[in-house]
Formats: structure tokens, sequence, C-alpha cells
């Protein structure tokens, strides 16, 4: 008799979304056809893995019946596990989850390394059970998750469609170089910021996600977000490249001759989440760009360049910040089910970084869900 040993698989939402649908189907073929794919799943002993991402996408379906069909095949799942939060509540994890474990990893279990960090995280970060272990008989709660999740869905849409962007090519200019212009004065404030707004509705309605809504608003929203921030790095005082850096929570060693202003906002985002992060380690600790540089941690390192190549497609899609969440668990489990465009970006990452090619597991794409299970032991 073969030995079969358990494996966590995590699968893209559109897939569970269609087995959902398959399983209660009217048609009996259909439903034999996701009963069977479960109960295949079960026999090689294969884990479907969680993450709140998951939850959200499926959840946040505007039709209410299909979200409690969801839910319901949830709850049937025989296997499943799901990401563990670090304060080890009930509920799935996050990707901040995630990153609070990599980083508890370096700072407090003194991790050399990627290879260090996964394998200090791996073994604690999953929680294992049934589905009705974790989605209980609670439509209130679910229905609230549901509301949160379509709440996130617009937010997705305009971080995605924001990171497209780039007002007059600023990002493209070394910081000598952006510290070279000069000094608009005050009367001409108000015809710029007018010209910045209209340049990014422009790149917004090209390049953002296509639901994008009110982009002329946004727009506007951003462009005097921009000048409230150079009011506040004016008042600084001082040298103008050194308050803006401060202002960012960059230290003045990381910026070389050719770094970009696009370099420095990507520094001052991590600057930003590493506090955020530290925020949630215990014992707490105060931790600076400087203590754990930008690529220190895995999944952050598999991430920025995840969204580097997404950012070189045509289009923003709300969907790259969910997939740029789910790609870092190649790192943590047996296979990692992801969409064509994906594939096709970690794939270039892979011959481009093989320090985080060798460390990362399967990744695989699938149109039929009937085919995923042999991929995993015995037929």
């Amino acid at each position: 008799m073969a030995l079969i040993i358990p494996k966590l698989v995590v699968l893209d939402s559109s897939t569970l979304a269609n087995v959902s649908r398959d399983y209660w189907n009217r048609d009996g073929q259909a439903r034999e056809k996701a009963r069977t794919f479960l109960a295949q799943m079960h026999d090689r002993a294969v884990f479907i893995a969680f993450t709140i991402t998951h939850v959200c996408e499926l959840l946040r379906y505007d039709d209410v019946e299909v979200v409690k069909d969801r839910l319901r095949f949830l709850r049937g799942i025989s296997l499943i596990a799901w990401l563990r939060p670090y304060d080890r509540a009930w509920f799935p994890g996050t990707i901040a989850d995630l990153l609070a474990r990599e980083l508890h990893a370096r700072v407090h279990d003194s991790a050399a390394g990627w290879r260090d960090i996964i394998e200090r995280v791996r073994p604690d970060l999953w929680e294992t059970g049934a589905g009705a272990d974790m989605f209980v008989d609670d439509l209130p709660l679910w229905l609230a998750v549901r509301d949160e999740a379509l709440r996130i869905r617009e937010r997705e849409r305009y971080v995605a469609s924001v990171a497209r962007t780039n007002p007059g090519g600023v990002n493209d200019l070394k910081i000598a170089e952006a510290n070279a212009l000069p000094r608009r004065p005050k009367a001409e404030h108000l015809g710029y910021a007018g010209r910045m707004a209209a340049d990014l509705n422009r790149q917004l309605e090209r390049r953002g996600d296509k639901r994008l809504r009110s982009t002329e608003q946004i727009a506007k929203d951003l462009t005097l977000g921009t000048l409230r921030d150079m009011a506040e790095i004016h008042a600084l005082g001082g040298d103008p490249l050194e308050s803006m850096l401060k202002f960012r929570g960059v230290p003045r060693e990381l910026v070389g001759p050719k770094t970009t202003v696009g370099d420095v906002g990507e520094l001052g985002v991590f600057a930003a989440r590493l506090k955020q992060i530290g925020s949630k380690i215990r014992p707490r600790v105060e931790l600076s760009v400087r203590d754990v540089p930008i690529d220190a941690l895995p999944s952050y390192a598999l991430q920025r360049r995840l969204v580097r190549v997404q950012q070189s497609s045509d289009r923003a899609s709300g969907s790259d910040l969910g997939d740029a969440d789910i790609a870092p668990l190649v790192f943590y489990s047996d296979a990692v089910q992801v969409d064509k465009r994906t594939a096709e970006y970690l794939t270039r990452i892979q011959r481009a970084q093989p320090e985080l090619t060798s460390l990362m597991g399967r990744f695989f794409r699938s149109a039929d869900y009937t085919e995923i299970p042999t991929r995993f032991g015995v037929r």
C-alpha cells in the first residue's frame, strides 16, 4: 500500500468559485464533477489552503445567494488549511501576518538570509482542520466580512491604478536631477496643480483598472495630497533633499548617484510598511530600513519583483494586489495555482533571480479543475 504524504495546495479563488458553482448545480453531471474533485483531493490527503485574500475574493460576489452557497461549500470541504495569524487569532491570516512572522524570524530568532527565514517560519505558518472548523455557520458574521471585502475591492482598484501613474515622468528622474530643478514661485502652484491633475487623470483613464470610478476626482485628490506633502517637506527647512528623505523615512546613505525619485518612493513605502509590521511583532521593536533592508524578507522581495513586472502590462487590475499577496506562498506550500498572467510573471522572475528560484515551490496553471488532483499522488 502506497504511503500518502499530506500536501498543502493553494488554489486560485476562481477555481474554488467554479467548484462551488458545480457542487450546487442542478445538473447531475456538474454536481458529480465537483464532488469527485473534492473526494480525489481528500483521497490524496491534499489540504486546500486559504488566506483572507481567498475568503474576500469568494465572498464579494454581488448575488448574496451565491455567497451563501459558497459558504456552505467551503464548510463541507474535509481538509483545509489556513494561514495562521501572527497573534494566533481564529481567522485566516493576511500577507501582513506572513511578513510579521518573517520579520520576527529575522529580528528575534536571528535568522540569516531568505532560506533560514523560510525554514523558521514554515513549521508554524498553517493551521489545519475541516471546512466547518473555519467557516462556521454564522451568516451575519460572513455577511459583515463580505461588506468589508466589497470595500477592499474598490481600494484594490484604486491602489493598483495609482501605482501605474508617473505624472511628468518624475519617477524616472535621478534624485540629483530632481533636486536641481528650479523651485516654482507660489503664484505658479495653482497652474502646476491643474496640469498635474490633468496628467494623472489621463494616465488613470489609459492605464488604470477599467472599473475604477471617478478618475478625475482621484487625480485631484492625489494632486492635493502631493501638494500637502510638499508643504510639509518645505516646513522641515534645511536642505530640500534631506528634508524629503526624512519625510519619507529613507536614510541618506541609501541614496546614491543612480537612485531615482521612484526608488525613493519605493523605499518610503517599505519604511512605512516596516513600521506597521514591526508594531505587530512581540517583543515590539523599533525598526528602520537601516535595520531591515528592503530585500531582507523573502515574501516582500518576491512581491516587489512581481509588482514591477505587473506594471509592465498595458493596464492595471485590482486583482494584481491579490495575486501579489498569494504569490509568496510558493515558499510555504507544496503548490500554488495561479492565472496565466501571473505564471508568466513568476517565470520571468525565476529567470532573472536564481536566488529566489531555488527557494520557490511549484506554481501551476489549470483551466480544468478536474486535472488538479492527478498532480498530487496516486491516481
